[in-house]
């Protein structure tokens, strides 16, 4: 799976605005693409249908001065036309519409992810699936709220899989290590150095989940985040490259995100290489 920055998708978008200009006397160098975006809400409106002067002034809250200006600058971009008393898209201006939607989406969603982006170098998926995702950051008065959210959704989950970056590990903590004993099947992915260190620091308490069976453990040389995948949410973890300790966890139940989790898990589980449990206790 290729990995594209955030910011280089971004950019991707724009370029596909400019690049639907097929009008030989409108040049996206004149600016179409920002004047789409400063009209947005117009191209939005009119999305749904057709509208007249007065339900565009209505719906959009704006002047008769700033209506006509509005309606003038669309009609001479080609993105409407005017039929009787009503201003209806063009099918040109269907297109432009819904890429100004995509990137506001994609910006919205950049804007909400902001404290997970910038713990990561790249981001490999579509940040808009992330668009009304749950962000749970640290915070002065509860520096252990990421953490916090991440063991309500595993202790409410039947199952757990995914990958960590960080020897502050889901199986040392005592209710997770609870809920797989009590029937949770887990399997998670490491740094070799993280298994090192929590079978030297943890040896009881790998032994204890070693024997119930429920838990698979492996090892990858390079993991980008943290991802958790829940019976019914997925969830990314962003730490601090000091400390360790999670600095922001993003999750969410949007069917594509899930999707994008678990093609991403599998890509890490088929490089992973999978640790006998018992061997690991016993050396």
């Amino acid at each position: 799976m290729e990995r594209v920055p955030v910011v280089e998708t971004a950019m991707n978008t724009c370029a596909i605005a400019r690049s639907m200009v097929t009008n030989p006397s409108v040049d996206a160098d004149d600016g179409l693409p920002l004047a789409a975006l400063k009209r947005a809400d117009a191209l939005a409106t009119l999305r749904d249908g057709s509208m007249t002067r007065r339900e565009l002034m209505d719906t959009l809250d704006v002047s008769r001065t700033t209506i006509h200006r509005l309606v003038r600058a669309l009609e001479a971009a080609d993105l409407v036309d005017q039929q009787g008393n009503d201003f209806v898209l063009t099918v040109f201006g269907h297109t432009v519409a819904e890429e100004v939607s995509t990137y506001r989406r994609r910006i919205s969603a950049a804007s909400r992810m902001q404290p997970f982006l910038e713990t990561v170098d790249a981001f490999p998926g579509e940040i808009e699936l992330f668009a009304e995702a749950t962000v749970t950051v640290t915070e002065p008065t509860n520096p252990y709220a990421p953490v916090e959210r991440f063991i309500n959704l595993v202790t409410a989950s039947g199952t757990l899989r995914g990958f960590d970056t960080t020897a502050i590990a889901p199986i040392i903590v005592p209710d997770i290590r609870e809920a797989i004993l009590s029937g949770m099947e887990t399997d998670m992915i490491y740094l070799p150095p993280v298994v090192e260190s929590i079978v030297e620091e943890y040896p009881d308490d790998i032994a204890e989940v070693a024997d119930s069976g429920r838990l698979t453990l492996s090892t990858h040389s390079n993991l980008p985040f943290g991802l958790a995948i829940f019976d019914d949410r997925i969830g990314l973890g962003g730490y601090d490259a000091e400390t360790g300790m999670l600095r922001t966890f993003v999750d969410t139940d949007d069917d594509r995100a899930r999707t994008w989790a678990l093609d991403l898990y599998d890509e890490y589980r088929e490089e992973a290489t999978a640790k006998d449990l018992s061997q690991l206790v016993n050396a």
